[in-house]
């Protein structure tokens, strides 16, 4: 039975304020809808606001500033490479290619977002037929918030991970300069400068850019955003979903749906049961806001749906100091030096088990092998990130500082065989890794795991090579940092169709129900093409919920009167 004692009604409800969810109700507001947001948390952005920002979308109008020709024939070729025929829907890859670019146009053409190409970003495996140097991943211009946003530039989510600059000028100003100034454009040289301009005026980059451009042009769509408003389940009325019943300052309201509701809630990656119980891992140590609990896919899965794409979430490998907190909940570093030249990861028997170098998403991977002889998982971390001085000199990692005193979670010692004395492993084991490293950058040739030859050891600066990715272990002291294994964001949950529909267990979809974002199962499966290889699909699959919705005829829902 419906519970039709609606506290208001209106066409469209959107669960989660992130891209996702903010291009869904742009989209449908300008289609003719009336359309609310409900987030969860006092601010907006959710996990979009911590990012990096950038959507990767082939074939987008940018790419000519870059002069980068794309065509369909070549991003399914070049996706099609990845996937080792392990994508949940081939079908929604062909949907994203064709469609992802048109909804970028649409939200910069409806809202403040602006977007340009993120120069220092080649796809992941641009060496790979249909792999592009540049152009696919796309950056926010720095967005003046207080001038954009007025009373809700407070209201937005800065990211606490990534500081004031874009992609381009961290890719320029970093510890190695990745492209030449004429193609990173006007890099800045005192970067610390403008950081703290930047922050004194409001002005945003990054997902907090993205965040903000989007939803300036939700409220110029007179679309209602509701923060502090937790979604708790939604309302079913003759097998269609017509509502959802929500907490908001301590009192339960139900807010009615006339055409439908869009779930934009974020992963699950904060809820210890679910990661054991999709990602079958205990170790995760998550990286966005902790409100990301799984409460999109509860209600999904209360309405029948069907589940795709659960073992799989965006990993960042991550340092941890053992007591930093965000919001009550430990908080990682993105920075570790763990693809640093002089730098080797070695499990918890003291042996490498990785390509340093590899990127983000496949280091996972290998943190959760199983071995079959020993019966166990040696890769679990936390693991050891193993360098020397040099690296030292030129790493920060939270207080881990050139010239400062080493912090007491990062182990330093003369030598190899004491450094391993104090990290719990056999010194022989260590000390024979080490020196098995520095041979391979004698040789130019890392035999066990090919450092060097992966296209992203070298993404950002025209391809990989020996002699960039690998440096001698050999000044002392000598120092061992845990690296854990960290996540973006779950990206596993209700299965949809073309249009964002969410496909129902028993065949066919839930009448009224859509996802977008990481509440929904990733169209990408484990494979990752390239910078914003989440934003990409997220926006696109929005826009497409937004548009469908707007076309779908609405249901007669009242008020009650006892609620008016």
């Amino acid at each position: 039975m419906a519970d039709t004692a609606w506290d208001r009604v209106v066409d469209v409800v959107v669960v989660g304020s992130g891209a996702a969810g903010l291009a869904a109700a742009v989209t449908a507001a300008v289609g003719g809808c009336e359309v609310e947001v409900i987030e969860k948390a006092e601010l907006i952005g959710g996990t979009s606001a911590w990012s990096g920002g950038m959507p990767w979308v082939p074939c987008n109008s940018h790419m000519a500033e870059v002069g980068v020709a794309d065509s369909r024939e070549d991003a399914l070729t070049y996706l099609a490479s990845l996937s080792a025929d392990r994508y949940p829907d081939q079908s929604l890859i062909e949907v994203f290619v064709d469609r992802a670019a048109e909804a970028i146009d649409f939200l910069e053409a409806n809202t403040a977002m602006r977007l340009t190409v993120a120069r220092s970003y080649s796809d992941y495996f641009a060496d790979r037929p249909g792999g592009k140097p540049r152009g696919r991943s796309l950056e926010p211009i720095p967005l003046d918030s207080p001038a954009a946003l007025g009373e809700w530039h407070e209201r937005v989510r800065d990211t606490p991970h990534i500081p004031r600059l874009t992609q381009d000028e961290m890719a320029a100003e970093g510890a190695r300069r990745n492209l030449p100034l004429d193609e990173a454009g006007s890099v800045p040289v005192d970067v610390v400068s403008l950081i703290a301009e930047r922050e004194a005026a409001g002005i945003r980059t990054l997902g907090a850019a993205l965040v903000s451009g989007l939803l300036r042009g939700a409220l110029d769509h007179d679309v209602t955003i509701e923060t502090a408003t937790a979604a708790n389940r939604l309302v079913v009325e003759d097998g269609e979903v017509v509502g959802v019943v929500a907490t908001h300052a301590g009192r339960e309201i139900r807010i009615g749906a006339r055409r439908g509701v869009v779930l934009a809630s974020g992963g699950f990656e904060w809820n210890s049961e679910l990661v054991r119980a999709y990602l079958g891992v205990p170790d995760l140590l998550p990286l966005s806001p902790p409100g990301n609990v799984g409460d999109g896919l509860q209600m999904a899965l209360e309405c029948g749906a069907t589940v795709g794409n659960m073992t799989n979430g965006i990993a960042f490998p991550c340092a941890y100091d053992g007591h930093s907190t965000l919001e009550g909940q430990p908080f990682g570093s993105l920075a570790p030096p763990r693809s640093d030249p002089g730098c080797i990861i070695v499990n918890r028997q003291g042996r490498r088990f990785v390509n340093e170098g590899i990127n983000y998403m496949d280091v996972a991977k290998v943190h959760r092998a199983y071995d079959p002889l020993t019966a166990s998982y040696p890769n679990t971390g936390p693991v050891w990130m193993i360098f020397d001085q040099d690296v030292r000199d030129r790493t920060i990692c939270i207080d881990c500082i050139p010239g400062a005193p080493t912090p007491g979670w990062v182990h330093e010692a003369d030598s190899i065989a004491a450094l391993a004395a104090k990290i719990g492993v056999d010194p022989d084991v260590l000390g024979e890794q080490v020196s098995r490293f520095n041979g391979a950058v004698e040789s130019g040739v890392d035999a066990d795991f090919g450092r060097g030859t992966i296209w992203w050891e070298g993404f950002q600066t025209g391809g990989p090579s020996p002699a960039k990715n690998m440096a001698r272990i050999a000044r002392s002291p000598f120092y061992a940092m845990p690296l854990y294994n960290g996540i973006l964001g779950t990206v596993g949950g209700p299965r949809i169709d073309a249009d964002a529909r969410v496909l129902s267990a028993r065949g066919g979809v839930i009448g009224g129900l859509y996802a977008a974002g990481n509440v929904a199962a990733g169209i990408f499966g484990q494979t990752y093409p390239g910078g914003g290889g989440t934003l990409g699909p997220n926006m696109a699959f929005g826009y497409l919920a937004g548009l469908h919705l707007a076309q779908r005829a609405p249901r007669a829902l009242e008020m009650s009167a006892a609620r008016v």
